[in-house]
């Protein structure tokens, strides 16, 4: 038996087709919500030395968004402030300079890094230890925002590391 098109068979493929469409659409923007803008790696911040507060942090940022995207502020409830620096030369001397913004083209990779830029970090919480991570939010001009999870490492990481291959 053929059913004879009806306006109320329309009306009810429409709401079925709508009620679909909405059952979908969150799917979609879960996935454009999770897909981030940046992609962090090897995030790391130097524990303070005793008695300071003031510390670095630095980590890798590529970008696969498929548009260039600019960071534009960094907080952290870890730290009273952050900011981004850079090291530049000025006259033969060696000199950091606070920087408003650091553009990242698509599909473009920069390393934060002792001697480049890197994020300073402010009244860091004293008593972290080498087992501890903070969460340092990197906020972009579109708005979105990137929650990186930046593990400890000691000074003398650091020393060690800038020695290797000069023996």
């Amino acid at each position: 038996m053929l059913c004879k098109p009806t306006v109320f068979n329309a009306l009810a493929l429409y709401a079925i087709l709508f009620a679909v469409s909405l059952l979908a659409t969150p799917s979609l923007q879960a996935a454009e919500e999770s897909s981030p803008a940046l992609i962090v790696s090897d995030a790391y911040f130097r524990l303070a030395p005793p008695g300071r507060s003031m510390t670095a942090a630095y980590m890798q940022l590529k970008n696969n968004s498929g548009q260039p995207q600019v960071l534009t502020a960094f907080h952290s409830s870890s730290a009273a402030s952050i900011e981004l620096h850079n090291h530049i030369h000025v006259n033969g001397m060696m000199k950091m300079r606070k920087v408003d913004t650091l553009s990242i083209d698509d599909g473009e990779t920069v390393q934060l890094q002792p001697g480049g830029y890197h994020l300073m970090i402010f009244g860091l919480q004293a008593g972290l230890s080498l087992d501890d991570s903070i969460a340092i939010e990197l906020q972009l001009e579109s708005g979105q925002s990137v929650i990186v999870n930046a593990s400890a490492r000691s000074l003398k990481q650091k020393q060690k590391n800038m020695h290797k291959g000069h023996h």
